[in-house]
C-alpha cells in the first residue's frame, strides 16, 4: 500500500469502528460545563418526517451510519493530501495512530470517539489529587468561573506546592504533559538545560521546568496578563527552590519584538490580535525568542515550549537564529488550529534541521495536543 494512502485507510476503519458507539463518560464537564443535550425539535421539517417514517420501519441505523460516515469523510476532505503528509512524515506508530484518533474524534465527537487518554488511571490519579486540595486556600483563576485550590503534591513524589486545578496538578507533574516518551529515551527537559516556557500562564509549567533542569538549569517563562501574573507569582513564591531557577518575561512571544498587540484577559484562553482594528481591553508588547538569546547573551538554549493560544507558528518564525544555531527540542502545541497541524512541521522541516516528529495528547478532548520534535 502507498504511504499517500495509510493516513486515509486508517482513519475509514476507525470511523467504521466508532458508528456505533455511544459514550456517556467521554465528556469533560470541569472544562466545558454541563453535558449538553439535543433538544427536542418544535416541528418536524419534511427530512424529518421522513427520517421518522422510515424509522418505524427498521431504517434508522444505517440512515444515521450512512450521514455519520458521510460528515466525517467530509470534514478531512479539505485537508486529506496534507494529513497523508503529515502521517508519513511522523516517526513512531503512536504519533500515526494518534493522530488518526484525534482527528475522528474531531469529526465525530466525544459521543462516538474516545481518545486514548481516557482511561481509568487517569481518573484515579486525579482523585487521588483531589483528595491533597485545601478546602479553605484557593485562588479565582477568572476563567469559566474555575477555582485553583492550593495542593501540596509531595505524596505524589513531587516537591511542588501550587495553586491549581487537581486535573491540571496530575496531568502537568505526574503524567508529564510536556514529556514525549520513546522507545529510545525520551524528549524532555534535562539536567542543566536552558528552557523557554511559551505561555506561562499560572506558574505550573515553569516550576515543572525548573524542577526538571535542576540547579544548574534556566527558565525564561513568558506571561503577560495581571491576572495570570499574580497567580504565577504566587505559585513561584511557594517553591523558592525552584522558584530562583525562573526568570518571569513579562512580555508575548511573536516574532518580532517591541510591537504593542491587542488582547482581551481571558486566564489560559487569552489570544493576543493583530488586528488593530479589532477594540482590545488591554495591550502587550511582544518580544522574539532570538531577541531573548541576544539580550540575555545565552550560550544555549536546549528546550521550547509554547501553548500560546495559535500563536506558535508566529512565534517559531521569531526563533529561527536560534532553532539554527541550538537545534533545540520542541514542544509545540497544535491544536489551536487546524492549520497548525500542518504549517508548523512543514516550516520547521524548511529549516533543514533534520527534525524527527512525534504527536502526543493530553487530555480527552480535542485540545492539548502536542508536536514534540527533536534532533538527535
Amino acid at each position: 500500500m502507498s504511504q499517500a494512502s495509510l493516513f486515509l485507510r486508517a482513519f475509514t476503519d476507525e470511523v467504521c469502528r466508532s458508528l456505533a458507539n455511544d459514550y456517556q463518560d467521554n465528556y469533560d464537564v470541569v472544562r466545558f460545563g454541563e453535558h449538553p443535550s439535543s433538544p427536542a425539535p418544535s416541528r418536524f421539517s419534511f427530512r424529518q418526517l421522513v427520517r421518522r417514517y422510515l424509522k418505524r420501519r427498521g431504517y434508522h441505523h444505517f440512515l444515521g451510519v450512512t450521514y455519520t460516515f458521510r460528515t466525517a469523510m467530509d470534514f478531512i476532505a479539505p485537508w486529506l493530501d496534507r494529513l497523508e503528509r503529515l502521517h508519513s512524515r511522523l516517526a513512531d506508530e503512536e504519533s500515526k495512530t494518534l493522530l488518526v484518533k484525534i482527528w475522528a474524534f474531531r469529526a465525530l465527537g466525544h459521543g462516538k470517539v474516545k481518545l486514548p487518554f481516557n482511561t481509568p488511571e487517569l481518573w484515579r490519579g486525579i482523585e487521588a489529587a483531589g483528595k491533597l486540595a485545601s478546602t479553605s486556600d484557593f485562588l479565582d483563576a477568572k476563567f469559566n468561573g474555575l477555582r485553583l485550590v492550593r495542593l501540596d503534591l509531595a505524596s505524589l513524589e513531587v516537591p511542588v506546592s501550587l495553586y491549581s486545578s487537581p486535573a491540571g496538578a496530575y496531568i502537568q507533574f505526574v503524567l508529564q504533559a510536556y514529556r514525549c516518551q520513546l522507545a529510545s529515551g525520551a524528549i524532555e527537559v534535562r539536567a542543566g538545560d536552558c528552557v523557554v516556557d511559551g505561555g506561562g500562564c499560572w506558574g505550573d509549567t515553569a516550576l515543572y521546568f525548573a524542577r526538571k533542569a535542576g540547579p544548574s538549569g534556566r527558565v525564561f517563562t513568558f506571561e503577560f496578563t495581571p491576572t495570570n501574573l499574580g497567580i504565577m507569582r504566587k505559585n513561584l513564591a511557594l517553591n523558592p527552590s525552584l522558584e530562583s531557577r525562573v526568570e518571569v518575561v513579562e512580555r508575548a512571544l511573536w516574532d518580532r519584538s517591541g510591537v504593542s498587540l491587542g488582547y482581551t484577559e481571558n486566564g489560559p484562553g487569552t489570544k493576543l490580535a493583530e488586528d488593530k482594528k479589532e477594540a482590545m481591553a488591554r495591550t502587550a508588547v511582544t518580544m522574539s525568542i532570538d531577541d531573548l538569546v541576544t539580550e540575555e547573551h545565552l550560550p544555549m538554549i536546549d528546550f521550547i515550549k509554547m501553548d500560546i493560544e495559535g500563536a506558535e507558528l508566529t512565534a517559531l518564525k521569531g526563533a529561527r537564529e536560534t532553532m539554527l544555531r541550538f537545534k533545540p527540542r520542541l514542544a509545540v502545541c497544535v491544536y489551536h488550529r487546524l492549520e497548525d497541524f500542518f504549517d508548523i512541521p512543514d516550516y520547521l522541516e524548511s529549516l533543514g534541521l533534520n527534525y524527527r516528529f512525534f504527536l502526543r495528547h493530553f487530555s480527552i478532548h480535542a485540545e492539548e495536543t502536542v508536536l514534540f520534535a527533536c534532533a538527535d
